[in-house]
């Protein structure tokens, strides 16, 4: 594999929604809403998209946003998405992205980076602490 991690670009977008929808399972995915968000992630320069390529095809691509907290100094990061093809998982992409993830934190004077997983992905929270990260607490959510 001839692995290229880059900024998202307009031209992604569709490709992104894809992995949202079949790898993040989100079958019922609002394209053209998905579509806008994307464009003001792309506009706000408090988030950025990176995307995993091989040979022209994209494979995966993670989401971040930075913000402050009450209860830190700084700002902070939050990996707000991540996903990888199915057939390309395990082979380091999701690794690279996470990388490029930090390297963009780092490189906007940001020194904690956090992600919220769901309960049921038991391999997700394994990949995140292989990558260092610790698991600290539970997410909870309330839709209104």
């Amino acid at each position: 594999m001839n692995i290229i991690i880059r900024k998202a670009q307009n031209k992604d977008f569709d490709a992104i929604c894809k992995l949202i929808q079949n790898e993040l399972g989100y079958p019922n995915l609002n394209i053209k809403e998905a579509l806008k968000r994307l464009e003001f992630f792309q506009n706000n320069e408090n988030h950025e998209t990176f995307i995993a390529e091989n040979n022209d095809e994209i494979i995966g691509f993670i989401g971040i946003m930075k913000d402050v907290a009450y209860n830190c100094d700084g700002y902070y990061a939050q990996i707000i998405a991540l996903a990888v093809l199915k057939k390309a998982q395990g082979q380091g992409i999701g690794t690279k992205l996470v990388k490029q993830a930090e390297t963009w934190s780092l490189e906007n004077r940001i020194n904690n980076i956090v992600v919220n997983s769901g309960l049921h992905r038991l391999n997700t929270h394994k990949f995140y602490e292989k990558n260092g990260y610790e698991k600290k607490s539970y997410s909870f959510s309330k839709g209104l």
